[in-house]
Formats: C-alpha cells, structure tokens, sequence
C-alpha cells in the first residue's frame, strides 16, 4: 500500500449500547480511533422516501491492514455518516477496502 494515496482522515466508531434512567437501551456510536484513508466516490442518487427526497451516496474507503474494522462500524468523514456495507481484507497489498453507504438520519 502507496501511504502518498491515504489523504483524507476518516473517524471509525464502534456501537455502544447505553440504557437509559428507564431502562430502555439505545445504541451510540463512540470514536475508536482516526485513520487516514483513500476516498472514491461510487455513485450518488435521489431517493424518495415517505415523500421526501433524500440524497443517496456509496463511498468506498481504504486503510491500512492495521485496524480492525467489522460491519456493525460506522464511519464518519466529513459532515457524513457512513454505514459499513462490506470489507475486502487484502493482505497482500496490506490494506482494507470499505464499501460504505451514507446514513440518512
């Protein structure tokens, strides 16, 4: 892995079940650390739900083989959100490939 491509810096967070004083439980995102990362954009789009046009984005990060990245991660870059969609371990070229998709919320 090329570090010259890894320009822009990504936020990985993990998810925190947090009760509240009622008992219910929710889930937080908390930082578990920064990394830098190579960003492509895949595609964009309109979606439409309950009457409201919502824009759509598919992100695609890659970091260094070092973290340890899992599927129920979310990653922030920029003002966004991004849901893990999938992760590609590739060990030979010491990096891991993060299809990722815009959280709406």
């Amino acid at each position: 892995m090329r570090a010259g491509v890894l320009t822009e810096v990504i936020v990985l967070r993990r998810p925190v079940t947090v009760k509240d004083a009622y008992g219910g439980e929710r889930v937080r995102y908390e930082e578990y650390c920064r990394a830098r990362a190579q960003v492509k954009y895949n595609a964009g789009n309109r979606v439409t739900e309950s009457h409201e046009i919502i824009p759509s984005r598919n992100v695609t990060f890659t970091v260094r083989h070092q973290y340890d990245v899992d599927e129920k991660m979310r990653i922030g870059y920029g003002d966004n959100e991004y849901l893990v969609l999938s992760i590609d371990r590739e060990r030979k070229r010491q990096s891991i490939t993060i299809v990722t998709e815009m959280v709406n919320e």
